[in-house]
């Protein structure tokens, strides 16, 4: 008995194994070198990453010259189809922390038979008042780092099955001497059918008044969606929680460690 329970466990693990859409994304101006989008001029270097769950857009941003590189963030933004999301927002953040005590006590009221519970808390709250520089300076020969938006929020997208290609691949189970079969369907995008398009736009300027200003404008879209069973990237004891980890991007399958790439949630089925 104890040995049929554990077979049946088994296949529910199996057959409710979270499942994985894996998002490759193309651009028709950004070069795609060592499996990172790099776009390289005589001034500057960006280098995009959105490794990891949702795709985050992850900038370096590096300047060749030998004078400084100014930013403006206001004036630049992340578009999602027609939607602009603006990287600066006149607004100040408070970031700190409480510490304090909170206890009860019985107060009498005015019916002297009766008493009331008295709630009471005292403590302390600091922190620091923070906001964004409008405006970010690269001195000459340095890179800065910028991340902010995410391409796709939420989990996966429902693709009909049938106007995908299925490939049959093995994943690994719990028993090290097992193998399991399980499907693995692929689709293929251009930018005119995609269902996901995006662009990046920047505003620049060699120097700090803006007279010298130039724009940089990135397109990028979907150009391929895999939907996968979740162990065939992560091994038999994958769960929904891998993809919520920072180093998850390193316990996947080498041949998808790739910046151009990144993973969205399945709903269970």
């Amino acid at each position: 008995m104890k040995t049929l329970s554990i077979f049946i466990l088994a296949g529910l693990f199996y057959a409710c194994s979270p499942k994985v859409q894996v998002v490759t994304l193309q651009s028709d101006n950004v070069a795609l070198k060592d499996n990172k989008f790099i776009y390289d001029t005589d001034s500057l270097r960006i280098t995009y990453n959105f490794q990891g769950a949702n795709g985050v857009i992850r900038m370096n941003i590096y300047n060749k010259l030998g004078i400084p590189l100014y930013i403006d963030w206001k004036r630049s933004a992340f578009i999602k189809g027609t939607e602009k999301f603006d990287y600066w927002v006149d607004e100040a953040f408070f970031q700190g922390q409480y510490s304090g005590t909170t206890g009860t006590d019985l107060r009498p009221s005015l019916n002297r038979y009766n008493q009331f519970l008295y709630g009471y808390t005292w403590g302390s709250f600091q922190g620091t008042i923070r906001k964004e520089e409008q405006v970010s300076f690269i001195p000459p020969k340095t890179e800065i780092n910028q991340s902010r938006f995410m391409v796709a929020p939420g989990r996966g997208w429902p693709l009909p099955a049938s106007e995908g290609t299925a490939e049959e691949v093995e994943i690994p189970t719990s028993e090290s001497n097992h193998k399991k079969k399980t499907q693995l369907i692929r689709y293929k995008f251009s930018n005119k059918n995609t269902p996901l398009s995006f662009r990046n736009y920047l505003t620049l300027s060699t120097d700090a008044q803006f007279r010298t200003e130039f724009h940089i404008d990135t397109p990028f879209y979907a150009s391929q969606v895999e939907n996968m069973d979740g162990r065939y990237l992560f091994g038999p004891m994958y769960s929904e929680t891998d993809l919520n980890t920072l180093s998850s991007i390193n316990h996947i399958r080498e041949d998808y460690r790739s910046e151009n790439r990144f993973l969205l949630k399945l709903p269970i089925n």
